[in-house]
């Protein structure tokens, strides 16, 4: 299928990078790339990668959605790297490369015979990229990692769930995504700096400091006082009222009252105005102070009126409030989906995905190439590098390179 190109996807044109990764952040930066105009080579040993066969459902040809959304705009080439014809492959596509990025743990790119030392020799001033566990050094580099892994790990599981309950994961790749979009601004500024003469780099983003990064102030705050924080379930443990509450029907919204002024209006819209006098309730302070002898006021209140009127009320007096959506309610609303990036990826069992949030000169990026079934450009992109037509026959006979059967 023929996809459009967008206006801003040309910023990266003729950058080339060799993409050795699987799961969840390797990828998602070189889609990154991808959509920035970037020429992306996926290197897919014959297993493949685990992301195409994780989720609900037989996976397509081209692999499950959580596959479909982190491999958009790159072209899959089949490589057995245990064998010499194969390194010889990739060593031609790094030799031609400006960038290459992996996710493997610490020393798993070097056995394979392409750590950063390598690769600058193929190619001086390249931009070597590394997501890793724990980073390159130190006990535990060489541990395996993973999101939810690192979502125990860093800290983030002991503040999410309820104060008496038990830590609780995320629900999606969070420290994964934090980690990719980190990774992705180290190659632009790499690509920056190499403009300006410094050269190439290597780059390594680690999943524990990423996920720090997102508990910075938690952090901070530990090393200053030696506070821990808290698990607080839905409220802010900050602000009050900050939280999510139920309505009539079952439903929930959320509410943050920042400012004492705003907290003055909140009580007006609920028909409560007694609370904005009483001095239990007439600072931030002392509203967190008294948080249960408040929500045992405004909770009754709130159940008592619908979702739709309750927001309607709020934010004709300029609260801040939401409804709490589903991802279908996300989708079904005209005015969200607007926000967002969805794209049609040229896929027949997507019909459309999330893209970058990133909107240059009033578009989005698009999709330029749908995500690739298990190496269906191994042919094209080795006649690219330099073999002739019976060369690419021999490395398919001998094992070295593969395609996939349609």
């Amino acid at each position: 299928m023929s996809l459009p190109v967008a206006t801003p996807a040309g910023a990266l044109a003729g950058v080339r990078v060799v993409d050795m990764t699987e799961g969840v952040a390797g990828p998602y930066v070189s889609t990154l790339l991808g959509d920035m105009g970037a020429d992306v080579v996926k290197v897919e040993r014959r297993e493949g990668d685990w992301q195409r066969s994780s989720g609900r459902g037989e996976p397509g040809r081209h692999g499950n959605p959580q596959f479909l959304a982190l491999n958009r705009n790159k072209r899959d080439i089949g490589v057995d790297l245990d064998t010499p014809g194969g390194r010889g492959i990739v060593e031609r596509l790094v030799g031609r490369a400006d960038v290459v990025v992996s996710n493997y743990r610490a020393g798993v790119m070097d056995k394979l015979g392409f750590g950063y030392t390598r690769c600058e020799q193929l190619r001086p001033g390249i931009i070597y990229c590394t997501i890793s566990g724990f980073g390159q050094d130190g006990a535990y580099a060489r541990l395996p990692a993973s999101d939810t892994i690192l979502q125990a790990m860093s800290g983030v599981m002991s503040v999410v769930g309820e104060p008496d309950g038990a830590p609780l994961r995320v629900g999606f790749p969070l420290i994964d995504m934090t980690a990719a979009n980190q990774a992705v601004q180290g190659v632009l500024l790499a690509l920056y700096g190499r403009m300006n003469g410094r050269g190439g780099a290597n780059i390594d983003v680690s999943l524990m400091a990423a996920a720090a990064s997102l508990m910075c102030g938690s952090f901070t705050e530990c090393m200053a006082s030696g506070r821990l924080p808290p698990r607080q379930g839905n409220q802010n443990s900050l602000l009050a009222p900050a939280g999510a509450y139920e309505v009539a029907g079952g439903r929930y919204i959320t509410i943050a009252v920042l400012r004492d002024s705003h907290f003055v209006k909140l009580c007006a819209a609920l028909e409560l105005q007694p609370l904005a006098t009483d001095p239990r309730f007439a600072t931030n302070a002392a509203r967190v102070e008294h948080r249960a002898a408040l929500d045992a006021i405004i909770v009754p209140r709130l159940k008592a009126g619908t979702s739709e009127d309750w927001l309607r009320q709020l934010r004709a007096a300029d609260i801040l409030c939401g409804p709490i959506n589903t991802v279908a309610d996300v989708l079904a609303d005209p005015a969200l989906a607007a926000c967002l990036p969805l794209l049609d990826i040229g896929v027949p069992q997507a019909e459309r995905a999330l893209g970058s949030p990133l909107r240059i000169d009033g578009r989005f990026f698009e999709a330029r190439r749908p995500p690739p079934a298990k190496a269906e450009h191994t042919r094209e992109v080795l006649a690219e590098v330099g073999y002739g037509e019976a060369e690419v026959d021999a490395l398919l006979a001998q094992g070295c390179a593969f395609v996939e059967p349609r």
